[in-house]
């Protein structure tokens, strides 16, 4: 599938894996959820977790194991980066923030939810025009 991103028409399995991966689950909202908290500043999966929950993005609240499994996905896909923080008290944390690649991927999430959106209103407007009417 050839898609419009940053300008330049590129086929997204192509340009990174991870973007199938992204475009086949952005109904669930984890992913770019994820993504877009990261934008803002790096955070703790914990913290991850605890404002996945709050963000109302899903209907139940966010299995650990999910979110982890996820953030390694993400590394492994080259979306984000980690490192381990033993400054504190307390057992060591690993941080995690976005890589330019998980930027990137932010952007194309951001393009994908959009395209759905439209598609979603075109069907309530369809809707309240050919059967709400009735």
């Amino acid at each position: 599938m050839q898609k419009e991103f940053r300008g330049e028409s590129v086929k997204e399995e192509a340009q990174n894996p991870a973007f199938a991966y992204i475009a086949g689950r952005i109904d669930k909202m984890l992913v770019p959820a994820l993504l877009n908290f990261l934008a803002h500043k790096p955070a703790h999966g914990y913290e991850l977790i605890q404002k996945i929950n709050e963000s109302g993005f899903s209907e139940i609240e966010a299995d650990p194991a999910t979110i982890y499994r996820n953030l390694r996905r993400m590394e492994d896909d080259g979306l984000v980066l980690s490192q381990w923080e033993t400054a504190h008290t307390g057992p060591a944390r690993r941080s995690y923030q976005l890589s330019p690649e998980g930027h990137q991927a932010l952007d194309y999430c951001v393009q994908l939810i959009t395209e759905k959106v439209i598609k979603m209103q075109a069907f309530l407007e369809q809707y309240q025009q050919e059967v709400k009417e009735k």
